[in-house]
């Protein structure tokens, strides 16, 4: 994965910047926020959906070494070399999880895929159910509630139990991305199988999955 640092200091030593990261095809743009000390750094990466991750930086052997986190949990770790002009964008490989699968950290959160409908008879409706995808690789079920409502009733419910994540929690799967596919890796009676699951695409906070063998799309929103 190829990255792009900038950065700006401050008398106060106040640093700001950005780190534009190329991956799939796309440019994803975060605005750096932080303070200096010595020869590191720490602050805020902030997303333009505003996902605010964390970083860490030091300075050693003219080069930064960068670690960058989620729900104080680190998903990626990589090395900037100086290029020697002042304050020039600077490339990297960042390296993955210790586990050496890439998560595109724009990902990781709760997403949640709601649903209406109405009827002739004036009922109407709705459902809604949530995925978790964590910094880990690993997915939890986020709940789901339905309502509905008509001339003389009305009625909600909540809860849990979604059974395709019960399934893929029980399977020990790991989530993991490669360009623009989400993929499932599975341990199946000792050997590792990568699934790739479905096509997606993010834009203002909105996931679009296309699952790669049905073409289903389904339509998710970041939620908190």
């Amino acid at each position: 994965m190829k990255a792009e640092l900038s950065l700006k200091l401050a008398n106060t030593n106040q640093l700001t910047g950005q780190m534009v990261v190329f991956s799939g095809g796309e440019t994803n743009t975060y605005q750096i926020k932080g303070n200096t000390a010595a020869n590191t750094a720490s602050g805020t990466l902030t997303y333009n959906d505003g996902t605010v991750f964390t970083f860490v930086m030091q300075l050693q052997n003219n080069a930064i070494q960068q670690k960058i986190s989620y729900n104080n949990q680190v998903i990626l770790e990589g090395n900037f070399a100086k290029i020697p002009v002042a304050v020039s964008p600077q490339t990297t490989n960042a390296a993955a999880k210790p586990d050496g699968l890439y998560r595109d950290p724009n990902l990781v959160g709760k997403w949640t895929n709601q649903e209406n409908y109405s009827s002739n008879g004036g009922f109407y409706g709705g459902s809604s159910t949530s995925i978790i995808l964590n910094a880990d690789g690993t997915i939890d079920d986020g709940g789901s509630s339905s309502y509905v409502s008509g001339p003389n009733s009305s009625g909600n419910s909540s809860g849990g139990g979604n059974s395709a994540i019960a399934q893929v929690k029980a399977a020990g799967a790991r989530w993991f991305t490669k360009g623009n596919i989400l993929y499932w890796r599975v341990n199946v009676n000792g050997k590792v199988t990568d699934v790739p699951n479905s096509k997606y695409y993010i834009e203002r906070g909105a996931l679009l999955l296309t699952d790669v063998n049905t073409g289903k799309k389904m339509l998710y929103y970041k939620g908190k």
